[in-house]
């Protein structure tokens, strides 16, 4: 960590400080040095989290991926599969210990380095440019573009993840935005920090699971803790969000993508991962789901195909659990997400199979049926989200205790 200097946070003045000289600096006629700026403020934020030892194993986990892209970028004629391959499976291993999962925690001494700043989008990032390297030789990269790529302080804790072309466009709109450009930029801000700090943290600690733990606790506490954790999470989530689109506009990027679009108004679960975590959802479909659904469609007979077709759901819903956490209901929490996309394609099929696809679209407008699907998607929404408040053993416990 940096003597003297505390981990940074959104709601620290020494980030108001770093965002606010990047917005001057961004403004004035020195605005070519932006970029340089931006990346040493991402360093300072990460440092500002990491002991020595942290330090260095950021420092091995930004080196690889790097190293690959500056060797396949513009390539498209390179055999790059392995190059690819090798940096991926090199880069899953480090995330896998430096991230503390149970069976590759053997490095005691990572405290929360990359953990706490964003390790699993760094890890989107680092990968979607190996991958796509090739393809970008039309845009520059060097190391001062990588490290504020990887860790631009507008998406290094939360996101929202960014490709790389996305990045450099947002570069070449660096200047003073209009006023309305700028009141847009407040207004995201404003409500942004309204969200995440005034209305989020009134939702957190009454849906804590261990509010269910006590012989007290009625039906009452346990709506709060059902609908109260999943509004935590969207109004925290959400709020951060935008607050980074905010101050990037306010420097004239005006590009980072959207991240959430009234997730609790989704219809069902396919629906939801339309509105929840946008930028993350797209970002499996690409780069997960994607390849796996092509690879067993290449293997298999075309009978397989709709099998195959759900085997690939269910293992992109497991990525999707596996990188929200360590422990087994973060698992848990994937694979029930993947069968409630399944099961309302499923549904969807029959719907059109038996009604005829004209019957069913003039039955998804009407009110009542738009209004009950809603509310079933959300339920099972926050049913699944009960799985991301607390530990298994704890969230066993208070249920336990409340219902018997």
């Amino acid at each position: 960590m940096i003597p003297n200097l505390e981990p940074i946070t959104v709601d620290s003045v020494t980030f108001v400080a770093l965002s606010g000289g990047l917005v001057v600096l961004a403004w004035s006629r020195a605005n070519r040095f932006f970029l340089p700026a931006l990346a040493a403020a991402g360093v300072v934020l990460a440092l500002s989290w990491l002991g020595w030892k942290d330090l260095i194993a950021l420092v091995v986990f930004l080196s690889a991926p790097y190293l690959a892209a500056k060797v396949l970028w513009g390539r498209k004629e390179r055999a790059a599969r392995l190059i690819i391959s090798s940096v991926i499976v090199w880069q899953l291993l480090l995330f896998l210990v430096i991230k503390r999962y149970s069976w590759f925690d053997f490095l005691g001494w990572i405290d929360q380095p990359v953990i706490i700043i964003g390790i699993s989008y760094i890890l989107f990032r680092q990968i979607h440019l190996v991958i796509d390297a090739r393809f970008l030789g039309d845009l520059p990269l060097n190391l001062v573009r990588y490290i504020g790529f990887i860790l631009s302080p507008w998406t290094l804790v939360a996101g929202p993840i960014q490709r790389y072309e996305g990045f450099c466009q947002g570069l070449d709109g660096i200047r003073r935005p209009a006023n309305r450009e700028l009141l847009e930029a407040g207004h995201r801000i404003i409500n942004g920090l309204i969200l995440a700090f005034v209305i989020a943290p009134v939702f957190l600690e009454p849906s804590r699971i261990t509010n269910l733990g006590h012989p007290e606790a009625g039906l009452v506490d346990l709506a709060v803790v059902f609908y109260g954790y999943p509004f935590y999470l969207y109004m925290n989530f959400a709020g951060y969000t935008g607050i980074m689109i905010g101050f990037a506009k306010l420097c004239g990027c005006s590009n980072l993508p959207e991240n959430f679009r009234h997730p609790y108004l989704a219809a069902n679960t396919r629906d939801f991962w339309n509105r929840w975590h946008i930028s993350f959802g797209l970002w499996i479909k690409h780069y997960v789901f994607t390849p796996v659904c092509t690879y067993l469609f290449a293997a298999t007979d075309a009978k397989w195909h709709r099998l195959m077709m759900l085997v690939a759901v269910l293992i992109a819903f497991y990525i999707v659990g596996v990188w929200h956490g360590t422990t087994i209901n973060y698992l848990i929490f994937g694979i029930l997400q993947g069968t409630g996309v399944i099961v309302s394609a499923a549904f969807e099929h029959w719907r059109k199979r038996v009604w005829g696809a004209e019957r069913a679209r003039e039955i998804n407008k009407m009110h009542w049926f738009r209004g009950l699907s809603i509310l079933v998607a959300l339920h099972f929404t926050c049913f699944s989200f009960l799985l991301l408040n607390d530990h298994p053993d704890r969230l066993i416990e208070a249920l336990r205790v409340f219902f018997l």
